[in-house]
């Protein structure tokens, strides 16, 4: 009985561990963002490149210092990882420059809701019937913040809303990776193949300017907080299942808003307030009921 509870306690630690760095990923891919909206006149291949420059510098000397092979071992996984993750970081950026910042998020973190449904469908992952019942207060908070009829043009949304999907996809198959290959790679695997294909995109467009050196400078500290935002990211999906983080990818929305406050003077409404409530108090009954099932 002892060592039974020990298990338990131990796998509710893990949990944690996940939960904590799906947070720390949260917070940098909100940063990534106000460094995106403070580069307006980058264009977003550009972009795409010098955040994943930094990487493509660190990651092999990391590999390298932790003795972790190149070789990767699900490529049809990882590949289709690299392709959902390519298109949802364009999405992302795009409606990053034609939203405002809490918006933008918002929609984004739409992704749980189909995290849900291809993590049940693909990764047999199983759904909870309080998880239905706390996602819709979660969708609630969204509306109440985003308010879609009164401020969102409708074709950035439509995108928007597309972006969310290949975001739900990428979060997904990262879940389906965490057996067969080690967080380094999986990240060095789509950094590598996001830097070329971006590269190959400027080239043929022609329109590649060498920025000025505080865009320089922004762009390469993109990349770092980029590289740590995958890594926390890729990690959590070791210890925890999708369908557990999904909520606390909402943890974005919070950081975006502080950072809207702080940099843009955009001060939230009663809506606003109440939907980041619902928000942050669906989170923490997901976490809380889901250890309860754990423990009975």
């Amino acid at each position: 009985m002892v060592g039974s509870l020990n298990i338990e306690e131990e796998n509710i630690n893990i949990c944690k561990r996940g939960i904590l760095l799906i947070i720390i990923s949260s917070a940098c891919f909100a940063l990534m963002a106000l460094i995106v909206k403070f580069i307006q006149h980058t264009s977003l291949m550009e972009i795409i490149f010098f955040r994943c420059m930094p990487s493509i510098i660190i990651l092999p000397i990391l590999l390298k210092k932790k003795n972790i092979s190149f070789y990767y071992n699900n490529k049809p996984l990882l590949l289709l990882r690299f392709v959902f993750g390519f298109f949802a970081m364009l999405i992302y950026f795009y409606t990053i420059r034609v939203m405002s910042l809490t918006d933008a998020i918002t929609i984004r973190q739409l992704s749980p809701f189909f995290i849900i449904i291809i993590s049940s469908i693909f990764l047999k992952e199983k759904v909870f019937f309080y998880q239905i019942t706390i996602f819709l207060l979660a969708l609630l908070g969204t509306i109440l913040i985003i308010k879609p009829g009164l401020r969102l043009e409708v074709l950035p949304t439509i995108i928007a809303v597309i972006g969310s999907v290949s975001n739900a996809g990428t979060n997904v198959t990262l879940r389906g990776l965490h057996l067969t290959d080690h967080p380094l790679v999986i990240v060095t695997f789509f950094t590598f193949s996001s830097c070329l294909t971006s590269l190959i995109v400027m080239l043929w467009q022609g329109n590649f300017y060498f920025p000025d050196p505080v865009n320089l400078l922004l762009l390469i500290l993109l990349g770092l907080i980029s590289l740590l935002a995958q890594i926390t990211l890729t990690k959590a999906y070791q210890f925890a299942p999708a369908n557990i983080l999904a909520l606390y990818l909402y943890s974005q929305i919070i950081f975006a808003t502080m950072f809207d406050f702080f940099f843009f003077k955009k001060i939230l409404d009663l809506f606003s307030v109440l939907g980041l409530s619902f928000v942050i108090i669906s989170g923490y009954l997901n976490y809380r009921l889901r250890v309860t099932d754990q423990k009975t």
